[in-house]
């Protein structure tokens, strides 16, 4: 892609990202370690910044999906969500 096109594409997605500060997500630590247990270390801080917001996480990493906290949509979720059939 052209740096111009990248450029748009970015601020485009940064429309529909939030930035969480360490402050607001980090009394939902000890929630989102509970949530995940070993699954996976790190993907504590991600729980704790949707829990944080009250958001769902985006991902295709399968060990979201041992936790029940926050709601967890894949790719193929989040392009169906567009299917306007």
């Amino acid at each position: 892609m052209e740096p111009r096109r990248v450029r748009q594409f970015v601020d485009l997605l940064f429309q529909y990202i939030e930035v969480v500060s360490a402050d607001e997500f980090h009394p939902y630590i000890g929630e989102a370690k509970e949530a995940i247990g070993e699954t996976d270390p790190d993907d504590v801080l991600y729980v704790a910044c949707a829990l944080a917001r009250d958001a769902a996480i985006w991902s295709d990493d399968g060990d979201f999906e041992e936790q029940d906290s926050v709601d967890v949509y894949s790719t193929s979720d989040v392009v169906d969500s567009f299917d306007t059939r």
